[in-house]
């Protein structure tokens, strides 16, 4: 090889290691890594006694009780087990993609900064044993986006560590509590109702009922002379008081007990089943307390619609041994209420605002004069 040849090769070999080292010196804070963010935690799983879940704007306190689990901040009420388990198994799974960041400054922009910090948007999760021994101690942050992630990428940081990371794995938890229980409280079909009453102190009561089960609609009772409904739509909006009811917030019935209710509803079906609804205002919030009875003397039809029974024992029935969930066909409506008993039994409910609404209406906001059903132009 020629001298010149000789000396090209050289300088191109220099060439490349400066651009190397370059390369080096201008790369991201960042280690590449692949172990399980908490490697000891699948062995600890049946460990774990309280999972809390804190942003600034709202907290989740989940706690074991011999073998339910709890939400602790809504009375203790049972969360969803199949939910709490899946969501901690996915949280032994996460494995650590790099390491990112230790500077403070940077913790901002990819959200793991402390709660205590202005403008954080972390969230502080904690698991905990039996005897209060942190598990995870752990700040989330902000989800990487990519359409080509086959898993959720999270930015997390260790609470007691400078070190910010990239995972791969479900971090998704909510620090709502709502979103950690089953939301439904009763379904019952329109079709079924037979009858609705609702009454408060000092107001006319409001009756909307049906005269045969066949009627699609509801019709109100007892209108003054002289007057009218405002509409079909606003009578029969009482049929779908009980329709896939759920809740927005929970507490313990005790909190009622000797309290006089601002309102009582009583829904009546066609095949028996009586619901009876209680109104309280509590701490700027309005809770309803919910009882079932079965009265043989309104049945009509027995079972017209078996598959709303069906919807309650699927959503009664789904966290038991699958042995004891009867044939919907074998079901009878008193097994029903006997279901929804036990369900609600102990707690009241706040349920959404527009069937509030319904139970907040009086008597006049139903009807209006007859005289403006006639044409502008008659006398």
């Amino acid at each position: 090889m020629s001298s010149r040849k000789l000396i090209i090769v050289f300088v191109t070999i220099a060439v490349a290691i400066a651009a190397w080292k370059i390369t080096l010196q201008k790369a991201p804070e960042t280690e590449f890594m692949a172990d399980r963010l908490y490697p000891e935690l699948f062995d600890r799983l049946n460990d774990v006694a309280r999972i809390s879940i804190k942003t600034v704007e709202n907290e989740t306190e989940l706690v074991r009780i011999k073998n339910q689990w709890v939400v602790a901040n809504l009375d203790n009420f049972p969360s969803e087990f199949a939910t709490v388990k899946s969501t901690l198994l996915n949280l032994a799974e996460v494995l650590i993609i790099e390491r990112k960041t230790s500077k403070p400054e940077f913790y901002q922009k990819i959200g793991v900064t402390s709660l205590e910090q202005q403008g954080s948007d972390s969230v502080l999760l904690v698991v905990e044993d039996a005897n209060g021994n942190e598990l995870v101690q752990i700040l989330i942050g902000n989800e990487r986006s990519g359409n080509n992630l086959d898993t959720p990428n999270y930015y997390v940081r260790k609470v007691n560590d400078a070190v910010a990371l990239l995972v791969e794995g479900d971090l998704d938890f909510d620090d709502e509590p709502s979103k950690w229980v089953d939301t439904d409280i009763v379904n019952i079909a329109a079709k079924r109702i037979r009858k609705v009453t609702v009454h408060r102190p000092d107001e006319k009561t409001i009756v909307a009922s049906k005269k045969s089960h066949a009627d699609t609609v509801l019709s109100l009772e007892d209108i003054p002379a002289g007057l009218v409904p405002v509409s079909r739509s606003s009578i029969s909006a009482y049929g779908g008081l009980l329709l896939n009811l759920k809740f927005e917030n929970v507490a313990a019935a005790a909190k009622v007990d000797g309290l006089i209710p601002k309102t009582i509803a009583e829904v009546q079906t066609f095949d028996g089943l009586v619901a009876n609804l209680e109104q309280f205002d509590i701490d700027e919030n309005e809770y309803i307390r919910f009882r079932f009875a079965f009265d043989p003397d309104i049945v009509v039809a027995p079972q017209i619609v078996p598959e709303a029974v069906a919807a309650t024992l699927d959503s009664l029935n789904k966290k038991n041994d699958s042995s004891a969930v009867k044939d919907p066909k074998e079901v009878s409506v008193e097994d029903e209420i006997n279901l929804l008993n036990a369900k609600v039994s102990d707690w009241i409910y706040v349920i959404p605002d527009y069937k509030v609404r319904l139970l907040n209406k009086a008597f006049d906001e139903l009807v209006k004069p007859e005289d403006e059903e006639k044409p502008a132009n008659e006398t």
